[in-house]
Formats: C-alpha cells, sequence, structure tokens
C-alpha cells in the first residue's frame, strides 16, 4: 500500500552544535511503497521503497534526498519452517555540524539468507548470514568504509505455554579500510541466552542477555556483558508499554564526529502509548545511551564518555484509517567530556500521512 506523508519541522539547533546554535525549518516528503508477487498465499517476493525528501529555509548543505530499498522472497512451509532470502540498500549520509561542514554520503548495502527450521514438535532451529557493506563516497571519508559477514545460530523450545526460551550464538567478522596502520579489523562472538513471546500476548517481544568478546587484529580485546531485549507489554487495553535495552560493541564512525576506534554502548528506551481517546492516541517516550570509549585520547587524558538524553510527546488524530494528522515536542542533549561535542536541540514536528 503506497503511503505518502508530509512533515514541517522546527529546530533550534540543526547543527547540533555546542555554541552558536542555529535554528531552522525543514519540509518533508516521505513516500513508502509495499509490493507483494504472490505464487502462493505463503510464497511470495516483496519490494519495499521509503524516501526522504526534505527542503531547508536555510541551511545548504545538508543532503536533500535519502532512499531505502528491500526486496526479498518469503517462503512458509506446510510444516512451519520459514525462509527468507533478500538483499536492502541504504543511501544516507551523515549531516553537516556546521555551515561550513558538508553532508558525508554513503551507500549501505546488505544480502541475507534467514531460515527457521521445524526440527521437532517443539523445537526450531534458525540460521541466519548476512553479508553487509558501507561506502562513503568521499574518499576522505574512506576510513569509515567496512565490510562485515554474520552469522547467527538459534534454538527455541516452543513447548512452554507463554513463553519460549531460546539460545543464540553470533559470529561476525568486520573488515574495516584502515587507510594506515594498525588495522581495526575484529572479530567478535556473542553469546545470549534469553526467552520470547508471541505478538498476540500481552507480555510480547524478546528478552536476552549473554556475554560478547571482541578480538581486534591490532589494539586492546573487549569483552563483558551483552544485553539485546525489546518487550511490549499491554498493561490495560488503551495502554501499552515498550522497553528496549541494549549493550554492544560499536566500531566508530569518524564522519560521525565520533573519536577513537569502537566504543561499549549500553542504553535502553520506554515508549507509552494511550488509545482511550480513539481516534487519538497519545505517546511518550524517553531514552538514554552511554557511548564509553575504549580509546584513551592524548588531548582528553582519558577515555571518552558521551551520554545521550531523549525525550519526546506526540499525538496522533486518525479520522480515517487512511489519514492522519500528528504534532509532536521532541528533546535531545549529549553530555560528554569531549566538549567541542556537547548540545541540545528542540525539536518541533507537524505531520499529515496519507494511505492511498
Amino acid at each position: 500500500m503506497p503511503v505518502l506523508s508530509l512533515s514541517e519541522i522546527y529546530t533550534d539547533n540543526i547543527y547540533l552544535m555546542h555554541t552558536d546554535e542555529q535554528d531552522d525549518t525543514i519540509t518533508n516528503i516521505s513516500p513508502k511503497l509495499s509490493i507483494d508477487f504472490a505464487f502462493a498465499p505463503l510464497n511470495y517476493i516483496t519490494l519495499k521503497y521509503e524516501g526522504d525528501y526534505r527542503l531547508y529555509a536555510k541551511s545548504d548543505n545538508f543532503k536533500k534526498d535519502i532512499h531505502r530499498i528491500d526486496i526479498f522472497w518469503s517462503l512458509t512451509t506446510p510444516k512451519g519452517s520459514t525462509v527468507k532470502i533478500g538483499t536492502k540498500a541504504n543511501f544516507d549520509s551523515i549531516q553537516p555540524y556546521s555551515p561550513e561542514d558538508r553532508h558525508k554520503d554513503f551507500e549501505e548495502k546488505e544480502a541475507y539468507a534467514d531460515i527457521l527450521a521445524a526440527v521437532g514438535a517443539f523445537t526450531d532451529v534458525g540460521i541466519r548470514y548476512g553479508h553487509l557493506s558501507r561506502r562513503f563516497d568521499d574518499s576522505i571519508f574512506a576510513i569509515d568504509d567496512f565490510d562485515r559477514d554474520t552469522v547467527t545460530l538459534k534454538v527455541l523450545y516452543k513447548r512452554l505455554p507463554i513463553t519460549t526460551p531460546l539460545i543464540e550464538y553470533t559470529f561476525y567478522h568486520q573488515n574495516n579500510n584502515d587507510l594506515s596502520n594498525p588495522s581495526t579489523d575484529m572479530d567478535t562472538n556473542i553469546f545470549l541466552v534469553g526467552v520470547q513471546s508471541e505478538p498476540t500476548a500481552k507480555l510480547s517481544g524478546y528478552l536476552k542477555g549473554g556475554y560478547y568478546r571482541t578480538k581486534l587484529k591490532n589494539g586492546d580485546d573487549s569483552s563483558g556483558l551483552a544485553v539485546d531485549t525489546n518487550v511490549a507489554y499491554r498493561l490495560t487495553e488503551p495502554m501499552r508499554i515498550s522497553l528496549t535495552l541494549f549493550r554492544r560493541l560499536v566500531q566508530s564512525t569518524r564522519a560521525a564526529r565520533e573519536t577513537g576506534d569502537y566504543y561499549v554502548s549500553t542504553g535502553g528506551t520506554v515508549l507509552i502509548s494511550y488509545l482511550r481517546w480513539d481516534p487519538f492516541t497519545l505517546t511518550i517516550d524517553a531514552s538514554y545511551q552511554n557511548n564509553e570509549y575504549k580509546q584513551e585520547l592524548s588531548f582528553l587524558d582519558e577515555h571518552r564518555t558521551d551520554n545521550y538524553y531523549n525525550a519526546g510527546i506526540h499525538i496522533k488524530y486518525s479520522p480515517r484509517d487512511w489519514l492522519s494528522f500528528g504534532l509532536g515536542y521532541y528533546y535531545r542533549r549529549n553530555d560528554t567530556n569531549y566538549v567541542p561535542d556537547q548540545y541540545r536541540e528542540d525539536r518541533i514536528q507537524a505531520k499529515v500521512s496519507l494511505a492511498l
């Protein structure tokens, strides 16, 4: 179904600067399209496209268009096994951080295969392979290019009535485009155990925790607690609460003014939706993220630490199935011991969406 959204956004700090904050107004046109080609009810090919076309009232150094494409084949067998094979492409950019800066365009491309096999009455075994590559258009940012191969194995035991216990192991090798020695290529092992519930349950989603270990080709290794959680709880019929938690190792992106080779990112989001005043929906969310860099920086004489805080409130009015209006306020800031990257931002957004 085609969907077309039009947003008007006001920000009081479009460059996310510590000082000399500048405001701007952005008109955002966002088309979405999803098409299924069915060979049978449970055997089909899906093509998805999402775009953002942006008009800035004052700034002229931001990327004006973003494109995301996803095409995949999905099959479900009579015994409940599933197969999904596809490819994705994302044409995006990292924003400029001053009027003299420029946007840093990149392409991300991924090919993947995801198989979940029902090997017994109560046991499913899954395997997923994905190859992800990122390339910046400008060679000056090629230090942020990489190729990543990821394999995930998963076993689920579905005999329990409410939740499904699971064990999950992931290995990925990341080959970074190191323009100078030493190499920052890395191998990461992640072992998680947890449970998941079906979307129809009052409590749905998954909760996983465990251990990760990353070995760099050159440099200090990293290991510790790993968390991957995304759960939703229907507190009452009109009120729903969603919670996400994570802890993982992330490769730095210097084009995004990050410093160091990598950091451990820990955080979470709480989202509350209230639907009692149908056709109005009220949504409140808050999130926190801590990035602890592992490389000590000479100009700081310590490890860099970033603390990101985000909060927002949004009300949506849907008088028809095909029409909705939205109004929201959003606040975010970064408290970091690297003072030039400290910032705060207030945003107001008005949006109208049409399902054509």
